[in-house]
C-alpha cells in the first residue's frame, strides 16, 4: 500500500524556485520535476550508470542526451543531384533536432548549463550538468538514452621498412592493387571527386599534396574555408598535423608531387580534411561537418561542399553508442562513403576488431604486406552479428607516403590500408559518375572483384572469411566492372510468395552486359545502376527456391523488377550444446548457419536448441559459446528430414580462461640463465664469421622479452655495420610419445629490419627442418606454437633462425617451453543463470547486479540480449565457485535488493530470476503556480505518494527555474525567457567629474536631462534619483531599495533615500551621522550597517 505526505507551506518566494524530489533505494537517487512527465524506475533506465556513478564522484558531469526521433532518410538517397541530396539530408535531419531538443534547450538555457547541440546524431552534449539537469534530461519525451563522454583512440600506426619498390617508382601498393593500370590503360586518375580523412590533420602545402587539396585557387593564394575543420583546436586558420599520421594517409589516396614521389592511388581526386582530439564532442562535430562543411567560424553550413568519401583510421574496443550508427546513416544517405581501418590487434588473435570497424554498417579493410601475406597485426573478425570482418584487405605494411616537413616515411598498418581503399573508390566513381553516392552498389561492386584470399583462422570461407574479407582490393577489376557508359536502374522488391512480406537478404544476380550482383534490404528492396541492356536475373537465398527471371533496363530510365519467392520445404535441427572437457556443462551458446543469417542460441540452463533449415541443402553449422575459453565447434550437415546433432565444445588448452577449469603443463621449459649454452642446445654459425646467438646482453638491451633473468640474443647492431649474420639456435631433441597435443611457446623481443627470423621444427634429428613461424617484429610477446606434426614422436628439436641480417637491429628469446599444455577439470561449481525483472511493472533491470553472497567474486551483471529472441532482457550469468544450496544477492541502482537460495549443481546450470522493488513517486499536483508579493510568502499544499514497492525518501530542494515577475511600471515578464541577462544600454557623456557637480539636477528643464534611452527588454525606466550621485551604495532590506551617501565629485552627500515601490517615487529617510561616499554597506540581522567611506576631507 502506498504510504502519502503531504508538504505545508512550501515558499515560492524565491526566484527559480522548483521542485527536486529524490527517491532512494539501495542508496540510489532519482528525480522528478514539475511539468514533466511523472517519473518512476523508467526514467533511470535511459541513464547509463556511468554518468551517475560520475554525479556521485564529482557532482557534475558531462554528458550526452541521445533522442530517439531520426528522419526518413532512405528515400533521400533516390535523388540524383548531388547537391539536392545532401541539402534534403541535412535539413530533414536538422529539422527533426530542432523539433525533439527544443524544450531541453530551453530548459538547459534556464538552468544555466553550457551545451552543444548535434543534429547528425540528435544528441545534446550538456557540459558540468548537475543530477538535477540529467533527471529532468531523462524524463523529457523523445528520450532514449543519457550517454557518458568518451575518447576514442587515435590510429596506431608504427615505423615499417621500404620493400622491394623504392621511392624512384611508383609505390608498391598502388601497383599491387593495379591502381597504376587503371591510370595507363583507362585513363582514369580520380578526377571530379573530393575524399577527405578524419585524422590528425594534413600539412595542406606539402609537395605531395599542396596541388590536390581542394582549397588551393592556382594562383599562389589558398581558401581554407569549407576545406578544413580544426577538431583539436591546433591550427584555426589553416589545415596542419600534429602528428603525421593524417598526411601519411592523405598521401596514399592522392599524394603526387609531379615528380618521383607517386605515393597516391587517385592524383586526380582532389582532398579536404578534418583534424580532432580524439574526444567524442570533436569526431561527432567532424562528422557533422562532413555532412555540410561550413567556413572557418563554424557559420554557413553547405552541403554541396561535402566529401564523396571519408578516410577513418580510429575506433574503441566494444561498441559504440547509439551515435555512431546515426553518423553512419546520414553519410550513407547523402551518399558519402565511409572508409575504415580494421584496427591492429591482429597479434591478439581473432574478434579483435575495435569499433566502429567492426560494426555491420562499416566497410573495413585489413591489411597485408608485399609478399601478399596477411599483416600479423590486423585487426580479425568476426565482427558485429558475427558479421564477417574485416570486409577487405588493401597493402598496410611497409607503405611509403608524405609526411610533414615535406618528407616521406614508411609505416605499417590497416591505416596504411584504409586510404588505398579510399582511393581506389575514388578512381571507380571518377570512371562511373553513375555510382557516386551509390554507397550499397560500391560495396557489393568491391565484395565481387576483390581477389580471393582464403585464410580460416578465425573462420569463414575461401571467398570470404575473417581475416582478408572478400579477399584483396582489385583497384583495376573494380573500375572494370562499374557501369561506364550508357546506364540505366533497376530495382525492385523481393517478396515472400505466400505471404507477401519482404524478404531481406536475397542475392540478386545480373548477367548481360555486365555481370553484377545486389541484396535486398531490410525492406525487400534493392536498387542498381548497370549498364543498360537486356540481363538475365538470378534470385537466391538459403531457405528458399531460387528464382530466375530477365529484364531489359532502359538507358537513363528505371526497370522495375518484382520478384516473389516460395520458401523451401524444412526439417528441423535439434540438439544440445555441452562442455566436452571434462566438466559437461550445459553451454549458453550460439548456433549459426555459416555464410547466412540464419542463427538461433541454446538455452543456457540445459543447453538445447531447436530451429528449421531447407531440407536437401548443404550447411555448415558453427557454435560458438558465450562463456569464455572455448573452442569454436561446427559440422557439416544436409537435412533430408528433422535431425540432431549434438555439440561437445572443448576448452582452449593454451589460455586456459574456461570456468572450472585450471592450466597445467607436462614439458620442459629452458630460461637461458647461465651465459653459455644450456646442456643440449647448440649454436650453430652458418657462415663461419663468429656473428651468432649468445647467452650475454653485449649491447645492455636488457630482457626485453617479457620474461626475467638472462635470455639469448643474435644482436646484429652490436656486429657493427660491416657484420653479417646466419646464426641458428637448437634445441636438444625431445621424446614427445604419448603427446597428442605438442605445443611450443617461447617468449621474444624482435626488432625487425628486413631480416629473416624463422622457428623451424625436426622429426628426425635435424636432417630437415619445417618452418612453422616467421617473425616480422614483435616487443615482449609469447608465442604459442601448435604442433601437430610433432603429436607422438620421439626426436623432436626446435631451432631459432636468424639470417640475411646486415647491421640490423636484434632477435632476443626467452622461456622456451616444449611440451603439452592442459586445461584440467579440476575446478567445483556450475553456471547460475535468469533474469532480474522490477516487481512493480514486470520490466527488465539492465545492469544489475547479481553476487554469490559467500564468495562475492562470484559475480554476474544483467545486460540485454537482443540478438536472442528465446530470452528477456536483464539476462545474468556467472560461475559459482560454490555448489549446492547458497545464498545469491541482487542488487540495482534505485531499487530494493533481493536475497535468494540457489541449489548450484556441481558441473551443472541452474537458474535463478530476481524481482527488486523501487519507489514509484506520483507528485499531485504535476505544477505548482501561485502569485507571490514581493516580500511575502505563499502557502500551497504539494502531496507526493509512492505507489511502487520500495522505499522513497522526498527531498524538496531549490533549482534554477524562472517566474513571472510584476514589474515597476505594472508590467509582467517570465523571468525563464530572460536568457543570460539584459542587453547593455550604452549612455554617451562627457567624461568630466566637474559636470555632475551641484544638486541642481532635479529643478532642470526635463528636456535638459540627461535621456534615459530606450527602454531595452528587461530595462524598466524607474523614477529618477534625486540628484546626480557617485559612490554611493545601494542595499536591500525586506524588499526595499536605499541609496546610502555618496558624492557628486566635490562634496560628500549624508543622504539616504528609500525607493517606494507602490508610489514609484523616493522616500528621504534618516541620514548618516555625517557626509560619506564609497562606504562599506550590508544587511545584518535586519539592519543595515555602514562603516569604513570618505568623508569630505579624506
Amino acid at each position: 500500500m502506498g504510504k502519502s505526505t503531504v508538504v505545508r507551506r512550501w515558499s515560492a518566494a524565491a526566484a527559480g524556485a522548483a521542485l527536486l524530489i529524490t527517491t532512494m533505494g539501495s542508496g540510489a537517487v532519482g528525480s522528478v520535476v514539475p511539468s514533466a512527465p511523472t517519473p518512476g524506475p523508467t526514467d533511470d533506465a535511459v541513464i547509463n550508470t556511468d554518468v551517475l556513478d560520475e554525479l556521485d564522484t564529482r557532482g557534475r558531469a558531462d554528458y550526452w542526451v541521445h533522442f530517439t526521433d531520426r528522419p526518413d532518410l532512405g528515400s533521400l538517397q533516390q535523388i540524383s543531384d548531388w547537391d539536392a541530396r545532401g541539402q534534403a539530408v541535412y535539413g530533414a535531419l536538422a529539422e527533426t533536432a530542432d523539433g525533439s531538443q527544443a524544450q531541453l534547450r530551453a530548459d538547459l538555457d534556464a538552468a544555466g548549463l553550457s551545451y552543444t547541440s548535434y543534429l547528425i546524431t540528435n544528441a545534446v552534449l550538456v557540459h558540468a550538468g548537475d543530477e538535477a539537469s540529467v533527471h529532468r534530461a531523462a524524463a523529457l519525451p523523445g528520450v532514449d538514452g543519457i550517454y557518458p563522454t568518451r575518447d576514442y583512440e587515435p590510429p596506431d600506426h608504427r615505423p615499417g621498412e621500404l620493400t622491394a619498390v623504392g621511392p624512384m617508382a611508383v609505390e608498391w601498393g598502388i601497383t599491387d592493387i593495379g591502381a597504376d593500370q587503371v591510370w595507363s590503360d583507362l585513363g582514369v586518375f580520380g578526377d571530379d571527386i573530393v575524399v577527405a580523412n578524419l585524422d590528425t590533420g594534413v600539412q595542406f602545402d606539402h609537395p605531395a599534396l599542396v596541388d590536390a587539396y581542394r582549397g588551393n585557387n592556382g594562383d599562389g593564394t589558398f581558401t581554407h574555408d569549407y576545406n578544413w575543420f580544426d577538431g583539436a583546436a591546433f591550427s584555426p586558420d589553416e589545415p596542419g598535423d600534429y602528428d603525421g599520421h593524417g598526411t601519411h594517409t592523405a598521401g596514399t589516396m592522392v599524394g603526387d608531387d609531379g615528380g618521383d614521389n607517386q605515393v597516391g592511388v587517385a592524383p586526380g581526386a582532389k582532398w579536404i580534411a578534418a583534424g580532432t582530439d580524439w574526444s567524442d564532442a570533436s569526431l561527432f562535430a567532424a562528422g557533422e561537418w562532413f555532412l555540410a562543411p561550413t567556413d572557418l567560424s563554424g557559420a554557413n553550413p553547405d552541403a554541396a561542399m561535402r566529401p564523396h568519401i571519408v578516410n577513418n583510421s580510429w575506433g574503441v574496443p566494444g561498441l559504440t553508442d547509439p551515435f555512431m550508427p546515426d553518423i553512419l546513416e546520414a553519410w550513407e544517405a547523402s551518399g558519402i562513403f565511409g572508409v575504415w581501418a580494421a584496427g591492429n590487434e591482429g597479434d591478439f588473435g581473432c574478434e579483435t576488431l575495435r569499433s566502429p570497424p567492426l560494426m555491420e554498417m562499416t566497410y573495413a579493410t585489413g591489411a597485408y604486406n608485399s609478399t601478399r601475406e596477411i599483416a600479423s597485426f590486423s585487426s580479425r573478425g568476426p565482427g558485429e552479428n558475427e558479421e564477417t570482418k574485416p570486409n577487405i584487405a588493401a597493402p598496410g605494411e611497409g607503405v611509403r607516403s608524405s609526411v610533414p616537413g615535406n618528407g616521406y616515411a614508411v609505416f605499417d598498418g590497416t591505416s596504411m590500408a584504409a586510404p588505398h581503399l579510399a582511393g581506389a573508390i575514388a578512381l571507380m566513381w571518377s570512371a562511373s559518375p553513375a555510382m557516386i553516392g551509390d554507397v550499397a552498389g560500391t560495396k557489393e561492386l568491391l565484395d565481387q572483384t576483390a581477389t580471393d584470399a582464403p585464410d580460416l583462422e578465425c573462420g569463414g570461407t575461401d571467398e570470404d572469411n575473417n581475416v582478408y574479407g572478400e579477399g584483396r582490393l582489385d583497384a583495376y577489376g573494380l573500375v572494370l566492372e562499374a557501369p561506364i557508359g550508357d546506364v540505366g536502374t533497376v530495382e525492385g522488391t523481393v517478396t515472400d510468395a505466400a505471404t507477401g512480406d519482404p524478404v531481406p537478404g536475397v542475392r540478386i544476380e545480373l548477367a548481360g552486359p555486365q555481370n553484377r550482383t545486389l541484396t535486398s534490404g531490410a525492406d525487400g528492396t534493392f536498387r542498381g545502376r548497370v549498364l543498360s541492356g537486356d540481363f538475365t536475373v538470378t534470385a537466391s537465398k538459403f531457405g528458399w527456391i531460387t528464382e530466375s527471371t530477365s529484364v531489359t533496363v532502359p538507358v537513363d530510365d528505371i526497370a522495375v523488377l518484382n520478384i516473389a519467392l516460395d520458401a523451401a520445404p524444412t526439417g528441423t535441427l535439434s540438439g544440445t550444446v555441452t562442455d566436452g572437457s571434462g566438466h559437461g556443462f550445459p553451454l549458453y551458446a550460439r548456433v549459426n548457419v555459416a555464410g547466412t543469417t540464419l542463427f538461433t542460441y541454446t538455452n543456457p540452463v540445459d543447453g538445447t536448441y531447436a530451429f528449421d533449415l531447407p531440407l536437401d541443402t548443404y550447411a555448415v553449422i558453427t557454435v560458438d559459446a558465450q562463456y569464455p575459453g572455448y573452442q569454436q565447434g561446427w559440422r557439416e550437415v544436409q537435412l533430408s528430414g528433422d535431425q540432431v546433432e549434438d555439440f561437445n565444445l572443448e576448452v582452449d588448452a593454451l589460455s586456459c580462461v574456461a570456468n572450472g577449469y585450471s592450466p597445467h603443463s607436462n614439458g620442459s621449459t629452458e630460461t637461458f640463465d647461465d651465459v653459455v649454452a644450456p646442456p643440449g642446445w647448440t649454436v650453430e654459425d652458418n657462415i663461419g664469421n663468429g656473428q651468432v646467438w649468445v647467452f650475454e646482453d653485449l649491447g645492455f638491451w636488457g630482457n626485453n622479452t617479457g620474461g626475467e633473468g638472462g635470455f639469448a640474443v643474435v644482436d646484429s647492431d652490436n656486429y657493427g655495420p660491416e657484420g653479417q649474420q646466419d646464426t641458428s639456435l637448437v634445441s636438444p631433441s625431445f621424446d614427445l610419445t604419448g603427446v597428442s597435443n605438442p605445443t611450443l611457446s617461447f617468449r621474444h623481443f624482435h626488432m625487425f629490419l628486413g631480416e629473416s627470423a624463422d622457428v623451424d621444427v625436426s622429426l628426425d634429428g635435424g636432417a630437415t627442418w619445417t618452418t612453422i613461424f616467421t617473425s616480422a617484429g614483435a616487443e615482449g610477446v609469447q608465442e604459442f606454437l601448435e604442433l601437430p606434426v610433432a603429436a607422438d614422436m620421439s626426436d623432436v628439436q626446435v631451432r631459432f633462425h636468424y639470417y640475411n641480417a646486415a647491421w640490423a637491429w636484434l632477435w632476443q628469446v626467452d622461456d622456451v617451453f616444449v611440451g603439452e599444455y592442459l586445461c584440467e577439470p579440476d575446478q567445483p561449481g556450475g553456471y547460475v543463470v535468469g533474469n532480474v525483472y522490477a516487481s512493480s511493472t514486470g520490466d527488465p533491470v539492465r545492469g544489475a547486479s547479481v553476487t554469490s553472497v559467500d564468495a562475492p567474486e562470484d559475480r554476474g551483471v544483467t545486460v540485454d540480449t537482443p540478438a536472442d529472441e528465446n530470452l528477456d532482457d536483464g539476462f545474468y550469468w556467472l560461475f559459482s565457485t560454490l555448489t549446492g544450496t547458497n545464498p545469491f544477492e541482487a542488487t540495482a541502482r534505485r531499487m530494493t535488493t533481493e536475497t535468494q537460495d540457489v541449489d548450484v549443481p556441481d558441473s551443472g546450470a541452474v537458474r535463478a530470476d530476481f524481482e527488486l522493488g523501487s519507489g514509484l513517486l506520483v507528485v499531485d499536483p504535476e505544477e505548482i503556480s501561485t502569485e507571490v508579493v514581493l516580500g511575502e510568502s505563499a502557502t500551497v499544499d504539494l502531496t507526493v505518494t509512492n505507489n511502487g514497492d520500495g522505499v522513497a525518501e522526498v527531498e524538496l530542494r531549490e533549482v534554477a527555474g524562472g517566474f513571472e515577475m510584476l514589474r515597476a511600471d505594472g508590467t509582467r515578464v517570465d523571468t525563464s525567457t530572460l536568457g543570460v541577462g539584459a542587453p547593455v544600454r550604452t549612455v554617451e557623456a562627457e567624461p568630466s567629474v566637474s559636470a555632475l557637480s551641484g544638486r541642481s539636477a532635479p529643478d532642470a528643464d526635463p528636456a535638459q536631462r540627461q535621456p534615459a534611452g530606450p527602454a531595452e527588454e528587461p530595462w524598466t525606466d524607474l523614477t529618477s534619483y534625486p540628484f546626480t550621485v557617485m559612490d554611493h551604495r545601494v542595499v536591500n532590506l525586506d524588499g526595499d531599495w536605499y541609496s546610502i551617501g555618496g558624492t557628486d565629485g566635490f562634496e560628500g552627500f549624508a543622504d539616504v533615500w528609500r525607493y517606494d515601490a507602490a508610489s514609484m517615487s523616493w522616500v528621504d529617510v534618516a541620514p548618516l551621522p555625517e557626509p560619506a561616499s564609497a562606504v562599506t554597506a550590508g544587511v545584518v540581522q535586519g539592519q543595515i550597517v555602514v562603516s569604513g567611506g570618505w568623508r569630505p576631507d579624506g
